[in-house]
């Protein structure tokens, strides 16, 4: 992936930084259900290396802290720089209890994919809540959806994991979510939108075809604000 890295250090992104910290102190224990569902999916991966890639986790804020332990070494990049003090306050005393050795790096995955895939050649990946927060990163939406969907390419040989927004828009306060689903097909935004009976404008953040054919994935409702939901896809790839 060959785009600008104008965010690389920078406090303030399109889709993360300090208004995303200060948004997921106080708003945190409003995701349990969330949490939850990403704890269970993690759950039920276990790719065979003991170390884990971890591609733009921020201060792995949706985390669950006992999926991370299960590794002795985790490699963390992000383009942030508040992210590596805030994970280490959020995981880093479990980790250090359990052996696990961390380490962060400072940089913008969207710059460096392929060279951190020759890099960490023997780590299982996994993308926290990354891959669709592309849009927001470069400005053709068409060249977007294309390298989200290179990834499936680049990690045929590889065991990887992803957490990522497939709609996000608008809801009423209050609202119900809409009920967790699990799927082998890649639902196109419309289907998928007409699926979950939702109303109104949503954003397609173009990973429709992020994950290989046939893979199962789970899709949950996520209510990152009282008046506004992601809808999140959730699976596990194994080399074929």
């Amino acid at each position: 992936m060959t785009q600008r890295d104008q965010y690389k250090g920078a406090y303030f992104t399109p889709s993360g930084g300090l208004v995303w910290h200060w948004r997921a102190l106080w708003r945190r224990r409003h995701w349990m259900d969330f949490i939850d569902a990403v704890a269970a999916e993690l759950q039920q991966w276990h790719p065979p290396q003991k170390k884990l890639l971890l591609l733009g986790p921020s201060a792995g804020w949706c985390l669950p802290t006992d999926f991370l332990i299960r590794f002795n070494e985790i490699n963390a990049v992000d383009l942030d720089p508040l992210a590596e003090r805030i994970f280490r306050f959020n995981h880093g005393r479990a980790l250090n209890r359990a052996g696990t050795k961390l380490t962060f790096e400072l940089e913008n995955i969207f710059t460096s994919f392929d060279a951190l895939l020759d890099r960490f050649p023997d780590h299982a990946i996994l993308f926290p809540n990354m891959l669709g927060q592309h849009i927001y990163h470069i400005d053709d939406t068409d060249q977007a959806r294309i390298e989200i969907e290179s990834v499936k390419t680049k990690l045929a040989t590889r065991h990887w994991a992803s957490i990522h927004d497939r709609l996000s828009g608008k809801i009423q306060s209050g609202a119900a979510l809409p009920t967790p689903f699990t799927t082998r097909e890649a639902l196109t935004a419309q289907i998928l939108a007409e699926q979950l009976k939702l109303s109104g404008e949503w954003i397609d953040h173009q990973t429709t075809h992020v994950l290989p054919d046939g893979v199962e994935r789970r899709l949950v409702g996520w209510r990152l604000l009282d008046t506004w939901m992601h809808v999140v896809e959730i699976a596990q790839v194994a080399p074929r």
